[in-house]
């Protein structure tokens, strides 16, 4: 899930900070993402797929 996280940013053109402003997230979360870390807030993750439009296991 990291890769798709990453390359839907880089798609989208979306710095790691613009990402968090619209996602209502640290950016830090965003960051955690993209490197695979566990993620223990599952409301900030479902926010930055919507903004991506990223579903689990595929794209929108």
């Amino acid at each position: 899930m990291a890769d798709q996280i990453h390359a839907a940013r880089i798609r989208g053109a979306f710095s790691i900070e613009t990402l968090a402003t619209l996602a209502q997230v640290d950016p830090e979360a965003v960051a955690a993402m993209e490197s695979g870390a566990p993620t223990t807030d599952v409301s900030a993750q479902d926010r930055i797929m919507d903004v991506l439009g990223v579903r689990l296991g595929g794209h929108r």
